[in-house]
């Protein structure tokens, strides 16, 4: 690999698929090593990792390669690291977020109607492109559910590669710059493992792009080119909330960008027409169908706002590189975390100079130099508990005019008033920018997933895809099969969602129904509070995972936001507080795995029962 890259198409694709084949393997075998929690996982992982990504530095930075090898190279790569998630989870949906969508599927499937209410996430049935697509696909291979989710997210992250390829070029006149911007992109923190997972932004985000694809085309000014975009733009509305309104904020900047005089001289797109579309679209589905989704957003902004009450003083910055257990990342980690963050930030205003002084006339261009702005913002809401949680799911987002920006830097032709000497520098930054970009994209997934949900491996309490495990899925099938859909539960965070994904339960919390639940078990002995708790929840079943007690959750919380978070942060769950229904009259254990069991408490709740 540390040779010239081979010319010709069939030949760079050939050793492209090899290299990645060998990467892919390494990243198995970390994999596997993980899962026997085994020392070495993590270094054969990022082996893989690596692999792929510098030879697709060199493929994408070098000027050999063709434009056609190019859209080869990061298709093939987007492939390819989506196989990482995959591998991680070859089996069956383990990301939190997937659970969440599974649930949504089923009411659709069972009752043949959308819109049904999600008690996992209020608002996924608002927004059911993703759901709606997948029925197809699921009928098409079978009725796996699984199958069709990895068809799905798969496809659109091909999609997305040869997207972000095509709007780039338009931005920059240039493929190699594109065929970087997308490298770039991939760097992003979420690209890896949270937008490869089975989630309505996944799907979304292709659209989204597709869309300014679209509207940079400017084909909107057909017929038929204008009812593809509003198709487009209308299958994003329908999918996910917020990334319909960052479509909106990058089309308004677009527009006004393209109306300043001066700018106006130069054709690009048609963002007027996209932005109108856009806006009438999410008026009319939140008119008509999610209303409910302005309730969701306002706990967002509050969290966004807590930086100000940082920089006042009146909340504690959040320890970097550290997660809710105390656990503190590795020094390699944290080292390679900030020097990604820290050449990005060198980067963008060196990217930012060339393209004011080179495509200060393409409007598209400014706008993704104008979000690649908002870069350092995003960083420093990372320095808060609740800010954070905001700011990880902006990467995704940003990383559109991120991307384009630092491939400006680092690909964008030298002027300079020897020839010589410009082709000498522009070797040597060449060689420089592929280890460079590499460090970007490692230090990308260090800090967009903690070092316990990066690769598989033994079960871990309240920390998602490690707690998701074979115990909980059967006790929810379970549930299913022996005591009816729609009863009323309480549970912990994890088996909360497999309960009502795979059991078809419908959990009662604090956040849906203003009913302190999680306080059921934070006493030894059972209360006339904890009798009323039940009969006001109408409780019909009470789900114990006995792992919890005495262990700190990796997520912060055992059961939801608002229990008391120095109980969880000093694993102060107890097991008396999990068991002591087993000693109240008319309270049955009706389900005992070993480690979960299943109370029945309807005698006290006063409920009649399931309703099917």
């Amino acid at each position: 690999m540390a040779g010239k890259p081979t010319t010709g198409s069939a030949s760079v694709v050939a050793v492209t698929f090899l290299v990645y084949a060998v990467g892919l393997l390494l990243v198995v075998v970390g994999d596997a090593l993980s899962r026997l929690a085994f020392g070495l996982s993590d270094a054969v992982f990022w082996l893989g990792i690596g692999a792929m990504v510098l030879w697709s530095g060199r493929i994408l930075i070098g000027r050999e390669a063709s434009r056609s090898e190019r859209v080869a190279v990061v298709t093939m790569l987007g492939g390819a690291l989506y196989l990482v998630k995959l591998f991680h989870s070859p089996n069956q949906f383990t990301f939190h977020d997937e659970i969440l969508h599974v649930r949504t599927i089923g009411d659709i499937a069972t009752s043949g109607r959308l819109f049904e209410r999600n008690p996992l996430l209020l608002v996924s049935p608002l927004y059911p492109g993703l759901e709606i697509v997948t029925n197809v696909v699921a009928g098409i291979t079978g009725g796996d559910v699984f199958l069709a989710g990895v068809v799905v997210a798969g496809s659109a992250r091909l999609v997305l590669m040869g997207a972000l390829f095509f709007l780039f070029e338009h931005a920059s006149g240039d493929s190699r710059l594109a065929g970087i911007g997308v490298l770039v992109y991939a760097a992003n923190p979420n690209f890896l493992l949270f937008d490869a997972q089975f989630s309505y932004e996944t799907l979304a985000l292709t659209l989204a792009v597709v869309a300014l694809v679209l509207t940079a085309a400017g084909i909107s000014s057909s017929r038929l080119g204008l009812l593809t975009t509003i198709v487009v733009i209308g299958a994003t509305i329908a999918t996910h909330h917020i990334t319909a309104y960052v479509l909106i904020g990058i089309l308004g900047i677009w527009t006004v960008v393209q109306m300043i005089p001066g700018w106006r001289r130069k054709a690009d797109g048609t963002p007027l027409s996209s932005l109108a579309i856009t806006i009438v679209g999410v008026l009319v589905w939140i008119g008509l169908v999610a209303s409910e989704t302005l309730l969701y957003l306002g706990p967002r902004v509050v969290d966004a706002l807590e930086f100000f009450r940082f920089l006042i003083g009146q909340s504690a910055a959040r320890p970097l590189f550290t997660s809710s257990a105390g656990d503190v990342a590795p020094v390699v980690e944290r080292l390679v975390g900030v020097a990604g963050v820290l050449l990005i930030l060198v980067a963008l205003p060196i990217g930012l100079w060339h393209g004011f002084r080179h495509l200060r006339d393409h409007p598209l261009a400014v706008t993704l130099g104008i979000i690649a702005s908002t870069y350092p913002a995003t960083l420093a809401l990372r320095l808060t508990a609740r800010g954070s949680e905001e700011s990880s799911r902006t990467p995704e987002f940003v990383f559109l005019g991120v991307a384009f920006v630092v491939a400006l830097a680092v690909g964008a032709p030298l002027r300079l008033p020897s020839a010589a000497l410009a082709s000498v520098r522009q070797r040597l930054r060449g060689r420089i920018a592929v280890p460079v970009l590499t460090v970007i994209f490692v230090g990308g997934v260090i800090i967009g997933t903690p070092r316990w949900a990066r690769l598989p491996g033994p079960y871990l309490p309240s920390a998602d895809t490690r707690s998701i495990e074979a115990e909980g899925v059967a006790a929810a099938k379970w549930s299913l099969q022996h005591l009816g859909t729609s009863n009323r539960i309480v549970t912990d965070r994890i088996n909360r969602i497999l309960m009502g994904a795979y059991g078809r339960q419908t959990p009662v919390t604090e956040f849906a129904d203003q009913i302190k639940t999680w306080s059921l078990f934070y006493t030894s002995t059972f209360s006339p509070t904890d009798r009323a708790i039940l009969r006001a929840g109408r409780i019909d079943y009470l789900i114990v995972d006995l792992r919890l007690p005495s262990v700190r959750p990796l997520t912060r919380v055992y059961f939801e936001n608002g229990e008391p978070g120095k109980v969880a942060a000093a694993g102060g769950l107890t097991y008396d507080g999990l068991t002591k229904f087993e000693h109240v009259p008319g309270v049955d254990i009706v389900f005992d795995s070993g480690n979960l069991r299943i109370y029945d408490v309807r005698a006290i709740s006063g409920d009649a029962g399931p309703s099917s």
